[in-house]
């Protein structure tokens, strides 16, 4: 089915005087590219009074026929100008192809020159010379390299020599410190035990001096309970004597001592307390051609119980050598005397 307003258009198009010089093959493609079918292209080319062109059946068959896309066709477009046809291409004569011949002679001279300076250096095995001079270069590296191995092998040794040293240094120094704190250690456990020991000793006599108080103290008292008794003796035998009358004289027996009355009554006394002093008073013989008086002069009798200048009775000398005898008995042990000592004395 033929579209009769698309052939009428395309029949002004082609009756159109300046579409009419213009080949009929680009006719043709104008219309095709207006969706024209080639059904309508051949009755509008008979319409107008041209032929159309005969097509091989080679050239139907190479080129098939291929629909323009769709395009709204309009009358107006037929009357815009055709396009130019695409120019024909030049001829080439020698002239052209000896240019040619020059820039790709002139390129390929190039290119082998850029090879051979740049490219083939690289490539090419080294010459004799350069191998010499390699050699020399890779010898004198050598060299650098075995130096700089000898330089560094004499520093490794000086420094393990020295790393040796102060290791020794170290190992002395930590020796003498190790033994310093052993003599620490030892010194301060000297001083704890001593510590520890002198605690002990205070905390016995902590413990000693309470009882050796109270052994003083009982002991003092034992000792002014005896000097008690002892006065009180002394004072009955004082008054004794004052008032016994006095005795006969008797004839002296030249074959036996005659003892002094003042004496034998000290001696008693003496035997009296004999609790306090195991010392006794002896009796002091006399010889026999020897004769006393009835009443013997007091300031001259022998007896420990006389009486001092003023009238008082002195200690006796058994007393103070009993008393001599406690105190160095008493410094030997330590003891302190107590002040009920030094009255008793």
């Amino acid at each position: 089915m033929v579209r009769e307003d698309l052939i009428n258009s395309a029949v002004s198009f082609l009756q159109d005087p300046s579409v009419a010089g213009a080949p009929v093959d680009q006719r043709i493609a104008f219309l095709r590219s207006k969706n024209l079918t080639q059904e309508e292209i051949d009755l509008a080319l008979q319409r107008a009074g041209s032929e159309p062109p005969s097509a091989s059946p080679q050239q139907s068959q190479v080129q098939p026929y291929q629909r323009p896309p769709p395009q709204s066709y309009s009358q107006n477009a037929y009357w815009q100008p055709p396009p130019q046809a695409p120019p024909e291409l030049p001829r080439r004569d020698w002239r052209d192809w000896f240019i040619m011949a020059t820039v790709v002679g002139g390129l390929g001279f190039g290119a082998y020159t850029v090879a051979k300076r740049y490219i083939y250096p690289l490539i090419a095995p080294p010459t004799p010379p350069q191998l010499e001079q390699d050699k020399a270069a890779v010898d004198a590296s050598f060299e650098k390299a075995f130096a700089l191995l000898d330089q560094l092998a004499t520093d490794t040794q000086d420094l393990k020599s020295s790393e040796l040293a102060r290791t020794e240094k170290l190992d002395t120094a930590l020796s003498d410190v190790e033994s310093v704190i052993g003599q620490l250690k030892d010194a301060s456990r000297r001083r704890d035990d001593e510590g520890r020991r002198l605690n002990d000793e205070i905390r016995g006599l902590k413990d000693m001096i309470p009882q050796a108080m109270e052994s003083q103290k009982k002991s003092a008292d034992q000792r002014l309970i005896d000097l008690a008794t002892e006065m009180k003796s002394l004072k009955t035998l004082i008054n004794n004597r004052m008032s016994a009358p006095a005795p006969a004289p008797r004839s002296p027996n030249p074959s036996a001592p005659t003892f002094n009355p003042a004496t034998g009554s000290g001696a008693a006394a003496a035997n009296s307390t004999s609790a306090t002093d195991p010392t006794p008073a002896e009796p002091t013989p006399t010889p026999a051609a020897e004769t006393k008086p009835a009443v013997p002069d007091r300031s001259s009798t022998s007896s420990p119980y006389g009486r001092s200048m003023n009238g008082r009775a002195a200690i006796p000398a058994w007393q103070l050598a009993a008393n001599k005898k406690n105190q160095e008995a008493k410094e030997k042990s330590g003891t302190v005397e107590t002040p009920v000592e030094n009255a008793t004395a």
